[in-house]
């Protein structure tokens, strides 16, 4: 049966309503703009921080004759071996490239001003071997906002971290604080691995190297084989004054060691998940049940496809080149003309159904 003259002018008006609303949704998309953020000085003055520290150790590996990996695509002397006594896990050289942008600073600060995070207050991190170029974002971003940043750090990597015997993330850490262009905390050292007992992938030896190291390096060193003694040693040296808690890498004493650790979202997580009650759900769930703000930092990829950082490039990006400086802003004002337009049709259409 056709429809009534008067109900096909009504449908056509419904109809270009609906077209009129969609004009407008597209209009608003397409005409966002970037916004530069409010901080924006503080975090370039953090990734300049993070590429004068990268330098610094570019130089100390030429000097000493330390050897770039082929997988090193920007050269950086940072992208360390992919087997050596220090693997503890795998990993993808990637993620590792991508994590050497000084932006990542940037991204850190961003982070730590999302958090409410002041001059004065404590950041406490917790590291792996795993991320050189995260590890460094965390304390350049804290330095550039004069926070107090302790540390503990695990000897233990996966592939192409810290993977260097004679360039462990201790060491790393230790040059860029002797050059005097980061500033931190050290309170211990632990193994690093499945439940922080070091030990390697390949290499047998691998417990009884990483003692040797913290022997040489002098740090406290935490060595309780399990993770619920690990944690319980870590809140103690970290202490009640903490105002944010980082996690770097996928150290089980960080991230917990049952499938639970997957639900911890990556980057700032103020209101965390279901909290588990299991003995060993590591440093992140800890501080998410003492309502501190914490920092995640494993997914690489994640974090730069979130924050306007590009993948794995190449040739490494500089400070100040990424959208992580940014936010965007859609004017609202072609959505309200589209709904006063199409809201017009529908009386329209409305009024000559009841004619």
């Amino acid at each position: 049966m056709n429809m009534p003259k008067f109900g096909r002018k009504s449908f056509a008006c419904m109809l270009l309503a609906a077209l009129v609303c969609l004009c407008g949704v597209t209009l608003t998309l397409k005409n966002e703009t970037r916004v530069r953020l409010p901080y924006a000085d503080v975090q370039l003055a953090a990734a300049q921080r993070m590429a004068d520290a990268e330098a610094v150790l570019l130089d100390y590996v030429t000097q000493h004759g330390i050897a770039i990996e082929k997988d090193d695509l920007n050269h950086t002397g940072l992208i360390g071996p992919e087997w050596t006594e220090l693997t503890t896990s795998l990993g993808m050289t990637e993620a590792k490239r991508t994590s050497l942008q000084p932006d990542f600073a940037a991204l850190m600060v961003k982070y730590y001003q999302q958090a409410g995070l002041q001059s004065g207050d404590t950041v406490c991190c917790g590291m792996s071997g795993s991320f050189p170029g995260l590890n460094l974002a965390a304390v350049c971003a804290a330095n550039a906002m004069d926070l107090n940043i302790k540390v503990i750090a695990s000897y233990g990597s996966s592939m192409y971290g810290a993977t260097r015997i004679d360039m462990t993330i201790v060491d790393i850490l230790n040059i860029a604080r002797a050059a005097g262009v980061i500033n931190y905390e050290m309170l211990a050292v632990s193994p690093g691995g499945d439940d922080d007992r070091g030990e390697g992938i390949l290499f047998p030896e691998t417990r009884e190297i990483i003692e040797g190291l913290a022997a040489k390096d002098g740090y406290i060193f935490i060595d309780e084989g399990n993770i619920p003694g690990a944690v319980q040693r870590r809140l103690e040296l970290f202490g009640d004054d903490v105002d944010c808690f980082v996690n770097v890498g996928g150290a089980s004493v960080n991230v917990g060691s049952s499938p639970y650790t997957l639900n911890f979202p990556n980057g700032l997580v103020m209101d965390p998940p279901v909290i588990p009650q299991d003995l060993d759900r590591g440093l992140t769930y800890e501080y998410a049940a003492r309502n501190v703000p914490v920092v995640h930092m494993l997914n690489v990829r994640g974090l730069a496809e979130d924050n306007g950082l590009p993948f794995d490039p190449v040739p490494l990006t500089k400070p100040g080149q990424t959208n992580v400086y940014y936010t965007t802003h859609q004017s609202p004002w072609y959505a309200i003309v589209a709904l006063v337009i199409a809201a017009a049709l529908l009386w329209v259409g409305w009024r000559k159904k009841k004619a």
